[in-house]
């Protein structure tokens, strides 16, 4: 039967046109070259995830990490999937039609064609035992366990509804570009410290009584920066409590193409092998691919 078959096949490049041959040959490399750029780019995410160490939120370096902790929800509006209208911190949704197609001879070909998608792009927050990461998820590669697919078949077309989500709480890993930026109340310090330098200038004789120590009439520039760190000093004591908040922490996507931006609910060796088996199954179509073209031009070529 599979020897019928193979010079069936045979038999059907040896007859086809020269166009008919060489567009499709031409399809059949390029499909072997995409599977294999994604073997090499699957195969990279896996030594990645597995050479990068884990940090801690509060001792990560400015750069490439790799974080793990609980999803947590930021201030605000809570984030809530269109789809099932459920409570999460990011989801992904994906509406589907079951359509019919005719070829020349009639026959019907049946296919799911999407009409609506979208995916969540706000921010939420990575937690550990020492700090909080705030994430921002836009290009980011999501894997999320909590997936669902539901059929509605006795509608027509039918539809078929997939549906990711990342809930609160939830075990979370990412590895992607760590900035920690200046918090708030820092800029707004900085601001009070200016105002109220204005304000002192504005009575230069208490200035002076206040900060001229060799009393020539003017403030070198010694003394302005002693000016300068009182009121940055009362500036702190009117702030108070707010000096004691930490700096904001971001995660977000790296500039460098070999630096994937990945946030997954799948634990770090689960997703290790999960990339470890696309890579693998990328490489077999590249391989069956390349040795299928390699056989019909043998064979176009050989007659």
């Amino acid at each position: 039967m599979l020897e019928q078959i193979i010079a069936s096949i045979a038999s059907g490049i040896e007859q086809c046109e020269p166009h008919e041959f060489w567009i499709g040959a031409s399809i059949i490399i390029v499909i072997s070259l995409v599977a294999f750029k994604r073997m090499v780019k699957w195969w990279n995410r896996s030594r990645m995830i597995q050479d990068v160490p884990t940090s801690k939120v509060r001792s990560a370096s400015q750069g490439y990490v790799e974080l793990t902790g609980l999803a947590k929800s930021m201030d605000g509006p809570a984030i809530v999937s269109p789809l099932s209208r459920k409570s999460c911190v990011w989801y992904r949704y994906k509406i589907e039609e079951k359509v019919k197609q005719y070829d020349s001879k009639g026959r019907s070909k049946s296919h799911w064609k999407v009409v609506k998608q979208e995916t969540s792009e706000e921010l939420f927050l990575l937690e550990d035992e020492t700090g909080r990461c705030v994430i921002d998820p836009d290009d980011a590669d999501v894997l999320a366990t909590n997936k669902r697919v539901l059929y509605k078949r006795l509608v027509s077309p039918p539809r078929r509804y997939t549906e990711e989500l990342i809930t609160v709480r939830e075990p979370l890993y990412a590895i992607g570009l760590f900035n920690t930026v200046a918090n708030v109340s820092h800029k707004q310090q900085r601001e009070q410290v200016s105002y109220l330098l204005r304000e002192w200038k504005q009575d230069p004789n208490q200035l002076l009584h206040d900060f001229d120590s060799d009393r020539n009439g003017q403030l070198d520039e010694q003394e302005w920066e002693q000016a300068r760190l009182a009121a940055q000093r009362q500036v702190k004591r009117e702030f108070g409590h707010q000096e004691r908040l930490e700096q904001l922490n971001i995660l977000k996507n790296t500039e460098h193409s070999h630096q994937g931006f990945i946030i997954s609910t799948i634990s770090e060796q689960k997703l290790i092998q999960h990339y470890r088996w696309h890579a693998l199954l990328s490489l077999l179509v590249f391989f069956s691919f390349g040795c299928l073209v390699v056989w019909a031009m043998n064979i176009r070529l050989g007659h």
